[in-house]
């Protein structure tokens, strides 16, 4: 049912959370107590090693690409020392280890060119990843060139193309560039910008614009990519930042397998927006229009990190609050409960391969005081569930 309210279209108010759905088949394809680098260069190697911060590296994001290949984000929030923000896996199971990827040298903090921060990223149909790079290493402010997106061909290993964000699209204080979505169709790309460094929130959604290299921020600091007021949550039972209440914008955001509606959420929050691309591809509209065009899709039974699609249409959201997964059908709006395991602690990233699979990545993201010998279970695991659906990057 559509009703109008304040020129905001709300499709569904509340959306119970099914428990019928059927168990799917998973494996947990990699896992640590503490993340493993192969480094090589031993300065690189030494400094790491010998740092306060060792065995400290947070793994958040996961993709696969057209060879089914998988790759890690590794964002520097604990410092400059993490030898690589961006890797591919190498091995399995609790032997696997992570390879700074393109390279040692491009993820190399000292190299001006080089990667920074990645926590976003995203693998098209071209076999082309777009890395996004936040730039923030510790919570510091950024300098010019640190926040950038970076086209890198997987089939000829050479960067494609950049683009360097403005100040005009994201602040060097406040921006948390979080996540990204492709649209090989029109060459364009959405990214949602978390805000967390400035209170209150500045967050917002940039569009990319590939063939004329432009970039436009749209909804900033708007009531669409803000935490929702007096929202907090719990994961196995606890209260999350019981001392200072976690509050992030813009986070998750998933894209439509016809590439034209624009999915997100606060993670701070439990509502799912929406937008028809064709609005924010077209640079001339203005704000006012925009938020006219912002939907309500659904009031979430948890709140959710990460997001994406398959081909069909149907969404896939991570639920911090129920160690699991929520599916939302594309033909009749159910959500309901895809997976469900305890050891799936702060489920934070998605991605669906060309083989059916979805990789989900869990890393008790919110925990401050992790065992990183002897815990009860790893810390840091990459799932792998067969849903038999195609990405929604595909053709």
């Amino acid at each position: 049912m559509k009703s109008i309210k304040h020129g905001l279209t709300i499709l569904t108010f509340i959306a119970p959370l099914s428990v019928s759905a059927s168990t799917l088949p998973a494996e947990i394809v990699a896992e640590w107590n503490a993340i493993k680098y192969e480094i090589k260069d031993p300065l690189i190697k030494s400094t790491w090693e010998k740092s306060q911060i060792y065995d400290k590296a947070l793994m958040q994001g996961v993709k696969v690409d057209q060879n089914n290949h998988l790759y890690v984000s590794t964002a520097r929030w604990a410092g400059s020392e993490i030898p690589a923000t961006l890797s591919k896996l190498k091995g399995n199971g609790k032997s696997a280890v992570l390879v700074p990827f393109p390279s040692e040298e491009l993820n190399d903090v000292n190299n001006p060119q080089g990667l920074k921060a990645v926590l976003g990223f995203e693998i098209d149909r071209n076999n082309v990843m777009w890395i996004l790079d936040q730039g923030h290493i510790a919570g510091q402010p950024t300098k010019d060139g640190d926040e950038k997106l970076i086209l890198w061909d997987l089939n000829t290993n050479k960067e494609i193309s950049r683009y360097n964000f403005t100040e005009k699209d994201s602040s060097r204080t406040c921006s948390f560039l979080n996540d990204i979505v492709v649209d090989n169709d029109h060459q364009f790309a959405y990214i949602t910008d978390s805000g967390i460094f400035c209170q209150p929130l500045d967050g917002g959604l940039i569009v990319y614009d590939q063939t004329k290299n432009q970039a436009r921020r749209v909804l900033s600091g708007s009531k669409f990519t803000q935490n929702e007021p007096h929202f907090f949550f719990n994961i196995n039972g606890e209260p999350v930042a019981k001392d200072k209440p976690m509050l992030t914008g813009a986070d998750g955001i998933a894209l439509s397998g016809d590439k034209e509606t624009l999915y997100w959420t606060n993670l701070t929050g439990n509502t799912l927006y929406s937008i028809e691309t064709e609005i924010l591809r077209d640079f001339s509209v203005p704000e006012s229009e925009i938020e006219k065009h912002v939907k309500i899709v659904s009031i979430l039974p948890s709140n959710t990190d990460g997001m994406t699609a398959d081909r069909a249409g149907n969404l896939y959201m991570t639920g911090l609050t129920i160690n699991g997964l929520m599916k939302r059908d594309a033909k009749t709006g159910e959500i309901s409960r895809l997976f469900y395991n305890q050891n799936m602690v702060w489920p934070d990233t998605l991605s669906i391969g060309n083989d059916g699979s979805l990789y989900v990545s869990s890393n008790n993201l919110h925990r401050n005081d992790l065992n990183y010998v002897d815990p009860p279970t790893t810390n840091y695991k990459i799932w792998k569930l067969t849903i038999n659906q195609k990405p929604y990057t595909d053709k």
